[in-house]
């Protein structure tokens, strides 16, 4: 069996090691990373580990399996593979725990309002401090939008600081997460925390009781603009929002209304429409607004945590047993 690995990572020796360990006969091949996975030599390979799907699949008549290396899966949105048998799988469960910590820094830093404290060292002018004064966390309410391994391990976080959870996804009803964790022990995989549980067309009821806002939700056709002016006009105007999903799940130019119309209290982003961001965005201007570059599920240990899943995933495929994190065309992720 051959595995491509189009990757910015190149296997330690050891993880080389670990990775043939997993069955009879595996060669590994590492090749320098494009983004653009038609110009990889696919003829023999059984398995590819990439960013980007190749479109023209019939260059690769062996292939089995493809590993992608984000958790999100909008690339393969209408894909010519999504009308193949071939099984895509995702990193989810690779990111949960560093992008629940940058969450809830997140929430942290607005209650506590650093932005603005942050400001006393440059401007070494004693601020009015009643006016700078934080609030408490316990007791308030997070709502968490997309319910898979990040806004799990979030909500366990959240609830530790003492706020109560409610949460949305596509299927309510369907609580336990059968998906890859990296780390044991972590997460909510029974669905046992939140207190409230809402789908598709019940925003309105579960945006006004939210005192934080953690947009999550996979990219997708329906999540697009899932976020808008309608759903932030909900919001209390209290309320703070944390965005780490995917540009254009929260409509920019809505958010950017309501923050400079104080009819949201403030709001972390940490993804764009437009990757990399320009000078001239008008995001950059808006009040009340930290602007981080796609920077939460960055972090130094992602290639462990990866490799993990990588080796579980082929001991499925070789068992014959069906693999973690696969992409279904159906819902899009």
């Amino acid at each position: 069996m051959k595995i491509l690995l189009n990757s910015p990572y190149v296997l330690t020796p050891g993880d080389a090691d670990a990775l043939r360990a997993t069955g009879p006969g595996i060669e590994i091949v590492s090749v320098p990373f494009t983004p653009d996975p038609d110009k990889l030599v696919g003829a023999d390979v059984d398995v590819l580990v990439t960013e980007q799907v190749p479109r023209n699949l019939a260059a690769w008549p062996k292939l089995r399996w493809i590993q992608l290396l984000s958790a999100g899966s909008n690339q393969v949105v209408g894909h010519p593979v999504a009308a193949t048998s071939i099984p895509v799988t995702t990193a989810s469960g690779c990111h949960g725990v560093p992008i629940a910590q940058y969450i809830t820094c997140s929430v942290l830093m607005l209650a506590h309002r650093m932005p603005q404290l942050l400001e006393f060292k440059p401007t070494r002018k004693w601020p009015n401090r009643i006016a700078l004064a934080g609030f408490t966390l316990r007791g308030r309410t997070a709502g968490i939008l997309g319910y898979g391994s990040i806004g799990r391990e979030s909500a366990r976080q959240l609830a530790a600081l003492g706020m109560r959870i409610i949460c949305y996804k596509r299927d309510p009803a369907v609580r336990a997460d059968p998906g890859f964790n990296a780390w044991p022990g972590t997460g909510d995989p029974q669905g046992e925390l939140p207190a409230a549980w809402y789908g598709p067309g019940q925003l309105g009821e579960m945006l006004p009781q939210c005192d934080v806002v953690v947009v999550t939700v996979p990219s997708t056709p329906q999540t697009v603009s899932l976020i808008g002016a309608r759903e932030l006009a909900q919001c209390r105007p209290t309320a703070h929002l944390i965005h780490i999903s995917r540009g254009g799940v929260v409509d920019e130019a809505a958010l950017a209304d309501a923050l400079r119309g104080n009819r949201l209290a403030g709001a972390v982003v940490d993804c764009f429409v437009r990757e990399p961001t320009v000078p001239e965005d008008p995001l950059f201007d808006v009040p009340n607004l930290v602007m981080t570059p796609h920077m939460s599920g960055v972090y130094d240990a992602f290639y462990p945590a990866f490799n993990q899943l990588l080796r579980e995933n082929l001991r499925r495929l070789l068992a014959g047993q069906p693999v973690l994190n696969t992409v279904s065309a159906a819902a899009g992720y």
